[in-house]
């Protein structure tokens, strides 16, 4: 009897030295794995979680973690971490005109940022190019870059700013230009269509006018500022043979880079008329027939072309 006694108390002392040992080494930064060996070893838990941490906040509310887990929740559409596929993904999801990331009909391209016009002509429009008036000059400069970026992003997508992405040329298919007075009427000039563009011409395959005239823009407008070339200061690509600026729209009218025929019912930064250059004031201006023809404002004394407060390209695909 006196044996067994020891022998059990051999076995007790040994069953707390293990529980003290496994206890210090977790105390002192031991590892997970460590915590596990003890489990088994005595057949319980012997680990402390009452003072452990709460998983972090974006995990603890469905946020995707680090390994982005089951109940991760997906990121809003039309953000960099979901992108759309175009402005009319964003218009069915009842999105408002705003800035999204999108990444185009290739799911697979990288995204990139669009302003999205949701109200104007059906709403799903992406803005290509913006022509804001301003008084100091700045629009003007603004159009005058050169032919090596005519496919470049530039300043800021916005309905309120000077822009102009002529990446989106590769995309898209159908076109609207956008005429804002400066009373603030606003008129669609021309709805278009296209199958694609020569990018080294800038000249559209397939045009085509949409329409209808009148409610639909202007035929004069697509055959003038679309169906035709595109001009820079250092690139004549328009359709005029005659000797003002060389035969280059661009160079005669303050070095503006847009699509001209022979040469323009509208100027994204330049006025024209019977002075010649250089005009006192430049900026966006359309031809008073047109405006007239649209039941948009003429600018009082401004000749026979008019300041508009603004000009917009926009475009779907």
């Amino acid at each position: 009897m006196r044996l067994v006694g020891v022998s059990l108390w051999i076995v007790v002392l040994a069953s707390c030295s293990l529980k003290r040992d496994v206890f210090e080494g977790i105390s002192a930064g031991g590892s997970p794995g460590d915590a596990a060996v003890a489990e088994d070893a005595g057949g319980r838990d012997t680990s402390d979680t009452s003072d452990a941490s709460p998983m972090p906040d974006a995990v603890a509310t469905g946020d995707a973690g680090p390994d982005g887990g089951p109940d991760a929740m997906p990121a809003a559409l039309g953000t960099r971490d979901n992108p759309a596929r175009d402005c009319g993904q964003l218009l069915a999801s009842a999105l408002p005109s705003a800035v999204y990331w999108v990444h185009g009909p290739d799911s697979a391209a990288p995204a990139f940022q669009v302003y999205c016009e949701q109200q104007l002509n059906g709403g799903g429009w992406a803005l290509l190019e913006n022509s804001v008036r301003r008084t100091d000059g700045t629009t003007t400069t603004f159009w005058q870059f050169g032919y090596d970026q005519r496919l470049a992003r530039i300043g800021v997508a916005s309905p309120d700013e000077n822009y102009y992405d002529g990446s989106l040329y590769t995309i898209g298919t159908s076109y609207m230009d956008v005429f804002v007075d400066l009373r603030g009427g606003l008129a669609v000039a021309a709805t278009m269509t296209a199958s694609g563009i020569d990018t080294d011409a800038m000249r559209f395959t397939d045009p085509a006018f949409v329409g209808p005239e009148g409610t639909g823009g202007l035929l004069r407008v697509y055959q003038q500022q679309f169906a035709a070339g595109w001009s820079s200061k250092d690139h004549d690509g328009d359709l005029y043979t005659g000797p003002l600026g060389g035969g280059n729209c661009a160079t005669y009218y303050s070095n503006v880079a847009q699509h001209y025929g022979t040469c323009w019912y509208y100027n994204l930064g330049s006025d024209a008329g019977e002075s010649g250059p250089p005009w006192d004031f430049a900026g966006p201006h359309v031809e008073n027939g047109v405006l007239g023809d649209l039941g948009l404002a003429l600018e009082a004394d401004g000749g026979p072309y008019s300041q508009v407060q603004r000009i917009a390209r926009f475009t779907r695909w």
